[in-house]
Parts: C-alpha cells; structure tokens; sequence
C-alpha cells in the first residue's frame, strides 16, 4: 500500500495513503495543530473526499499539471503519483516524501544559479514544466508557467536554487506569447495595489540574460533567525481547499462564490477578522475595476499564523479584460452577474445588502477606492516609465480603469 510521509513545518505529522485508487489521511499521535481548517485533529482517517479537497489542490492545475505528468511519466489524473514526484514544495508548510525518507537527510546550502540558465528555463518551460535547474520544483498550484527560486533579499541580484532549508523565496513567470506583455500588466496591477493601501507582495520585472520576467515574492514564508537559512514557511490553504470545493475553479461551475469566500473569514478564527473582511471586500471591487475577471477561490488565500488565521496578501492580479481572446465573465458573480460590462454600483449594494452589510459601508468602498485609483494610476505609469518598466498594455489598462470607475459613478 503506497504511503506518502507528510511534513508541516518540518515535522513528520501523518501519512497519505493510496489503496484501491482511493486516498486518506492520518494524522501521527501527539499531532498539536491541523494542517487545513478541514482537516481538524482527529484519530480516525479522513475520506477520500476529505483527503482530496486538499492535497489535490496543492498541484498545478489544468494544462501545467497535465504537462508536469508527461515529464514525470505519471497520469494527470493520479494526484497521489504526482505528489509523489514534486511535493517537497508545495505552498505553504506541508511537505510530501516517499515514506522513510528521511527529509533531515537534504542537504542545506546554498546552491547559486546564474540568470543564464534563468533565461534557459524561462525559454523552454513549455518542454520543462516547473524546473528549477535540473529539479522538479513546485512552486505554487496554479495555472501559470512558473520558476520558484530563492532570492535573499527582495531586491538582491543572486538567486540560489531551493535545497534542503534555504526554501524557494521567490516565484518567476516568463512572458507569454499569448498574452501581449502579460508580465507588465501583472507587475502594474500588483504595484497599483500596493500603492492604493491594499495588502500586495513585492512585485518587480528583472532581466536574466537579455529574457525579462515577472518576479514576486512569496508570501508563505517568513525571517526566521533560529533557521540555518534564515528562513520559514507560513502555512497557507486557499479558498477553495477550507471551502473544500470540487476543483472547477469558477462558480458557475461550482466554484466558490464572494458569499462563500465572505463567510469563510467571517466564521473562521481571524486575529483581525474585521480588518480581513474589508479588505476582502475592497478586493473584489479593486478586481473588478482593474478588469480581473480570473479572481476566482484559488486566487485568495488563509495564512495560519499563531493559531489564527490572516487573509494573505494579495497576488495574480491581472486584467485580464484587455485580451479579446479570454472570457470577460467573472468567476464570481456581483449580484448574480457575471459580465463586468453590465455592472453598476447598484450591484455592488445589492451584494451588501446579501452579506448582510449596511450599503453605505459598501459605498464608503467604492468611493475611497475609486478616488485613489484616479490619483494613481497616471502617477504609477510615470514611475514604470522611469524605471523601464512601461508597456503600451498598460495604456490599455488605464483605459479600462477609467471606464469601470465611471461605470460606479
């Protein structure tokens, strides 16, 4: 019977079973805290059902998974196989290895690699999913090409592959061909965030090698002097995993919805839920004007910190409108709609009022967002341009933002 040894935050907690095509799991005696909101401290096993809702969401998804498995020559569809391949990486504090193998056994060191090969992976991550030099690393679940690297610190120009302690810092996505200068649209959104007030990691565009891309920091890990690195992962678990939700990802079929993702934060115990919820909220009219129509469960997480839980910083915020190839509709309806071309303030109120939140405290969001935006967009877009950062999608963005505030007015 296949068994999967699973570590958080370092220490051997329980095992992951495969028998019959099914999976469950156990945690270890004397286990003290759970690794998923989900998977509360218990004797007995989990379900397969249990057991799936949250290591199946610590892989990749959708076309990198499928393209992971063809380099790992395991099926798509065999989360247990895959985990078994790339899981001494996954987000967060949860850590999987083949049973009995040891992980004390990695060596710790730091382990340079230069933006040549940078620029080599960034090149061929179509045939080399996920690769950080010649090791399979996952980064974070997502849909996205990615490299995860560690960087100390934010702004230094050395990158180091993850090995043993010394854990992956950063996350690196190379331009897509796709998507006309997707990397500055990104790095614009995160930095637009961060200058309104919102909660946003570190975002920046670096050049390795003559190949430019978008790095940003990971918000799942943490200074921590008592480590040989320095360094220490957050436990994290995304909405649709406490949701424990199919793996669609969209609500329309069956994902999460902002009432489900509300009601999340409002029940669970938050060292300042107050706080989370606004901010929750300031980010779903923050994704709507920026026209993110992805901003679906998988792009909000829960940071377990001190035995309570914290809304993570933002991340993945595109606007994704500016395409004409991909879908304008939302992932998550405002009132029932989910084309943003059709959404005024009204929707937004009636959302209030379904939450059970007073509609002027919704109003008070949309006005003080609204005014901010207006004030920094422009002054963002000359601050890039110095710094060589500027790509005309980012004019196209500014057009959209203008439209979608005055679509509030």
């Amino acid at each position: 019977m296949p068994v999967l040894d699973v570590y958080f935050y370092g220490k051997l907690v329980g095992k992951l079973t495969e028998k019959n095509s099914h999976l469950s799991f156990k945690y270890l005696p004397d286990v003290t805290t759970p690794i998923s909101i989900n998977l509360p401290l218990q004797e007995e096993r989990f379900s397969d059902k249990e057991t799936r809702s949250f290591f199946n969401n610590l892989l990749p998804e959708e076309t990198i998974r499928e393209s992971v498995a063809r380099y790992t020559q395991v099926s798509s569809n065999n989360p247990f196989a895959l985990l078994r391949e790339i899981g001494g990486e996954c987000a967060g504090a949860v850590e999987l290895y083949p049973e009995g193998v040891s992980k004390e056994n990695e060596i710790t060191q730091l382990r340079p690699i230069s933006t040549e090969k940078i620029s080599e992976v960034l090149l061929n991550q179509a045939q080399i999913p996920l690769l950080t030099g010649e090791e399979i690393r996952l980064s974070l679940a997502g849909a996205q090409q990615k490299i995860a690297l560690c960087v100390i610190p934010d702004d230094s120009k050395n990158y180091y592959l993850p090995c043993g302690e010394y854990i992956s810092t950063h996350i690196i996505k190379p331009q897509n061909p796709y998507f006309e200068d997707i990397i500055y649209n990104e790095n614009f959104c995160m930095r637009l965030a961060d200058k309104i007030g919102l909660p946003a990691s570190y975002s920046d565009i670096r050049e390795f090698n003559g190949v430019r891309a978008y790095i940003v920091k990971r918000f799942d890990r943490e200074n921590n002097i008592a480590k040989v690195s320095g360094l220490e992962r957050i436990h994290q678990e995304d909405f649709c995993q406490a949701l424990m939700l199919p793996d669609k990802k969209y609500q329309k079929e069956g994902g999460a919805s902002i009432k489900q993702c509300y009601k999340l934060i409002r029940n669970a115990d938050f060292s300042k839920k107050a706080d989370a919820l606004i901010t929750f909220l300031q980010t779903i009219v923050f994704n709507f004007i920026i026209g993110n129509s992805d901003a679906h469960g998988k792009n909000f997480s829960l940071l377990h910190k001190n035995g309570k839980y914290e809304l993570s910083p933002l991340y993945d915020l595109v606007s994704t409108c500016v395409y004409e190839t991909l879908s304008v509709n939302m992932a998550m309806a405002i009132d029932g709609e989910y084309n943003p071309n059709k959404i005024t303030k009204q929707h937004f109120l009636n959302l209030a009022r379904e939450l059970e939140i007073k509609p002027n405290v919704m109003e008070k969001i949309i006005s003080n967002l609204t005014d901010n935006m207006l004030k920094k967009v422009e002054e963002l877009k000359n601050e890039l341009k110095e710094q060589g950062l500027y790509s005309p999608i980012l004019d196209k963005v500014e057009m959209l933002i203008n439209k979608r505030i005055k679509q509030l007015g």
